[in-house]
Formats: C-alpha cells, structure tokens, sequence
C-alpha cells in the first residue's frame, strides 16, 4: 500500500502523459535511503521524490529519522556533498535524472505523502524547508526547489475529484474573422488590457491544458515586456499570439452583422499556446507601463472543440506548441560573420550548421560543428569566466545577450581555434560522462555540472595562441586529457563546500572563481 501511494503521489504532481515519455521508477526497498519512488518527466522538466508513510488508523506525523534519511538520499541523487552509500534507483532513471538536471528550466519537487490526517510537526518540517535553502540559494532565478506534503485529505479529494477548473471568457475581437469547417475557428485582435485583465481574474487556471504554462524570466517574456514598454502600437506584428480551445463558442447579438468588431463568449475555455504572453501582460498590470496596454493588440483565435472531441484538442495543443518555434540561436542566421565562418570552417574540413533544424551532409559527425557547440565552445575558451558560467547557466543568452555574442563572434573570431575549442570541449564531455557513470555523491554532481568551467581551465591553460596556431599538437593534448580532468575533479571535490548543491555552485560566478582558486587549477 505504501509502495502505490508514492506512486499515486507521482502521478499526481506529474499529471497525465500522453506521450510515454518519462520514467517513473518505485525504489522503496532494502537500500532505498528513504526515496520510495522517483519520477522524472522531461517535457515538464519536473523531478519528483517521494517518500510515502501508509498509516491504517490515519493518525500521526511522519518520523523525524525517515525524513532525515530521505533528505540524504536526495542529496545523493542530486551529486551534493553527502555521506552515504548510493540510493537504490536504475541507471535509466539516474540517466534521465542528471540529463534533465543540467537543461534550464528543470525543477525538483520533494513530496512527502502520508494517509494520516495531521501535517508534518515543524522538527520534521525544519530539514526540509533547510535543504529547500540550499537548494535555492541562486540569487535571481525561479526557486529550484518545492515542497508538496500530502495527506490524507488531500490524497482521498486526488481520487474524488478529477475534473480542472472551468474558466468562462467573454471578449471583445476587432476585425473578426471566421471559418466553419472542418471545425469552428474565430480569429481578429484583442486589447492587451482585456488579456492582461484575464491573468488577473483567472491566473495559471487558464493555462489548464497547456503543456508549457509559464517559463519564469525566459528571453521570451523579457522582448513581449521591452514591446509593450518600448513599442506597443507594434505589439501584434512582432508577437505570435495566442490560442485558445473553449467547449462552445458564442456570438453576441448582433455580431454576426458587423466584422468591426465582435463579442464573444467561450465556454470552459483554456490557452493552449501563448502562456508567455498572457501571463507577461498580466504582470504589467500596476506597473509604470499599465497605460501601454490600451495601446497594444493581440492576434487571437478561438478554437470551438466540443468536450467530445478531446483527442483533436490534444493534437491541437500538441501541435501549436511544437510547429513554431523559434529560439534566439535560430537569429544568428542573420549574422554575416556566422556565414564567414561556414566558408572557413569548410576549408578547414568542418560542416558548420547555423540553423537548428538543418540536417548536416557529412557523413563524419566528427566534422561536424553546429552553431549551438560553437557559442559554448568559445564560451568556454574565452578569458572570461563569466561566459563559461553563462554557457552552465542560460546558454540561450550567449545568443540573446547581445555584448556576449559579440565578445564569441566577430569579425576576429579565428575558425581554427573554434575548431580545436569544440573538440577540447567534446572531449571533456566525454571524460566527464564517464566519471558520472562510474561515481555518485559529490564527484557526480561536479563531473555533472562543473563541465563548463573544467573546460575553461583545460583551454587557459593550453592558452590562445596554442588554439590558433596550425602546428599546436591538439591529438597530443587530447591524449593526456583525461588524466588531467580526473585530476581537476578530484581537486574541486577536496575543497567543495558540504551540502552545497553543484548545480547552483556552478552558475554562481563568484563561487567558481573562488573553487578554482582553492583548488589552485589557475
């Protein structure tokens, strides 16, 4: 019973999955270190561990020393400093684990599920809430972190109740349009206020059958908040709308007559694409840029999906979501430096891929280099180490940041010591990779997530003018690499702070700084 309640728990948090894509995992046992179940859902990019307590009479708290236990399995799942033998989890769930950890976004939920009626005393709930902490502790970012106690109240409404909330909108759409088949669709523009208004009433309620909700503080929303702030006449020609699926859609009276402007309202309705830039607008409300919204338009269309045609709601979400994507990577197609270096590159025998769709000629991916392998390459062989920490951090910025990609690429930017950078960092990669196979506890969470630096190291060492120079023996260098990586892992673990979470440490340019130089790798 204790077993299929942590699993239940999982699927709680995680909710349905339609595509098969994530790994739930049960690892309550002998060797368990108090983790009964793990879920890892990459679509998502949610982790969920879980410890489960089944209590037949329902009374009691959870123990103190279960808790504790817990608490050091995660952390050694998590590659922080702790002691301890390994917890006992597959190596597809440990993959799929620390692949996800090192993707920005990713989030972790600790879940505490318990069939008794009373919440978790404070003794039990100080070391949770102290790890959360540290967990945490990255000045600016989302929180990386939650806690989730669920108990019996909570657990018996998860069974009772499995309807989401129903949201009613009513809108004003100017310059309406409309089509009848093969399904109804209405489409025109929106006042931003109206939107923002929606948020405001509704917030993360409208998103219910959104499978991205809202990505905190992307590149995205920063140039829908610069638009509006900046430009917001120009709001609908530089935004890619929204839509939204509704039960039924209805017309005003009246509305039918006139395509200036139309009412409508839709039944049990959800934004199924466009979360970023509902919950934006929302946020400007009460700021110093409120007024813009009366100013600003959005391209909405209206999906008419009756309640029994839930699979072409499902397609439709699914597909809204993954046809038009287009990340800020994709913008530096524009750039003539990035096609200087395809012509260079392919002197040098490289295949250099600018666009992220693109499919490469060669046959030999080992002379292949794609644009994204580039920017992290010369973040990492560039003196300054806040640009490797940014390729650890956001990787989205080395593209967005306009003075990053421009200290990465330019007109001095030499095609050679590229080349040699992105084959120093693969191989560093692969070192690393197999020392996180190989290791738990700290090693792994620095063989995991102190890749970016390690590599920063390796390339100052070897200096600038080794990477430019056509007669520098790279093979030579690469050959005696590994025992040289082992060597800078082992000296960052020797002076790594205990129960810190590597993940943070490495993002935290300070942090780094001050690693590498207790280490004296510099």
């Amino acid at each position: 019973m204790s077993r299929l309640l942590a699993v239940h728990a999982v699927h709680m948090v995680l909710g349905s999955d339609d595509d098969n894509n994530r790994i739930v995992e049960i690892t309550d046992g002998t060797d368990d270190r108090g983790i009964d179940a793990v879920g890892v859902d990459p679509n998502l990019k949610l982790i969920v561990f879980v410890q489960s307590k089944w209590r037949q009479d329902g009374t009691g708290s959870m123990a103190l020393g279960d808790v504790l236990k817990f608490l050091q399995g995660v952390q050694v799942l998590l590659g922080m400093k702790a002691e301890g033998e390994p917890v006992h989890a597959s190596e597809d769930t440990r993959t799929a684990l620390r692949k996800l950890l090192i993707k920005p976004g990713a989030r972790i939920r600790l879940v505490t599920a318990s069939t008794a009626i009373d919440p978790l005393v404070p003794a039990v709930e100080d070391p949770i809430v102290e790890l959360l902490g540290k967990l945490n502790d990255l000045e600016d970012t989302e929180p990386l972190a939650t806690h989730l106690h669920l108990s019996q109240a909570m657990l018996f409404n998860s069974i009772s109740d499995q309807t989401r909330a129903a949201i009613d909108l009513e809108l004003q759409m100017l310059d309406w349009g409309r089509a009848s088949e093969p399904h109804k669709i209405y489409y025109g523009r929106v006042s931003a206020a109206e939107i923002a208004n929606w948020y405001q009433a509704h917030g993360s309620d409208l998103f219910a059958e959104n499978i991205r909700v809202v990505i905190p503080r992307s590149d995205i929303n920063e140039g829908i908040l610069q638009t509006i702030k900046s430009e917001p006449q120009q709001f609908a020609y530089y935004n890619n709308g929204i839509t939204i699926l509704a039960e039924s859609i209805a017309i005003g009276p009246g509305g039918a007559l006139n395509r200036d402007v139309g009412y409508f309202k839709l039944t049990r309705a959800s934004i199924v694409n466009g979360a970023q830039t509902v919950s934006t607008l929302g946020a400007v409300k009460g700021s110093e840029a409120e007024p813009n919204l009366g100013n600003a338009f959005v391209l909405v269309r209206c999906i008419e999906v009756p309640k029994n045609e839930e699979e072409l709601g499902r397609r439709i979400t699914r597909y809204a979501n993954t046809q038009n994507e287009v990340s800020s990577q994709d913008f530096a197609f524009l750039d003539r430096e990035q096609h200087r270096l395809v012509r260079e590159l392919q002197v040098l025998g490289y295949e250099y891929i600018l666009r992220s769709a693109e499919v490469p000629k060669s046959k030999d991916f080992g002379k292949v280099i794609e644009l994204r392998q580039a920017a992290v390459a010369l973040a990492c062989a560039s003196p300054n180490l806040a640009h490797s920490i940014t390729a650890k951090r956001e990787v989205s910025r080395l593209f967005s940041d306009a003075s990053i990609y421009k200290a990465l690429f330019n007109d001095q930017t030499d095609p050679l010591r590229l080349s040699k950078a992105v084959r120093i960092v693969s191989e560093v990669d692969d070192i690393l990779d197999e020392m996180e196979r190989e290791s738990d506890g700290i090693e792994a969470g620095v063989a995991l997530h102190g890749r970016r630096p390690i590599a920063h190291v390796v390339m100052r060492k070897l200096g600038d003018k080794f990477l430019k120079e056509p007669s520098s023996d790279l093979d030579l260098s690469l050959a005696n690499l590994r025992v040289e990586v082992r060597g800078y892992v082992a000296a960052i673990v020797g002076v790594f702070p205990a129960n810190a979470y590597p993940g943070n440490v490495f993002k935290n340019q300070k942090r780094v700084a001050s690693l590498i130089s207790q280490a004296k790798l510099l």
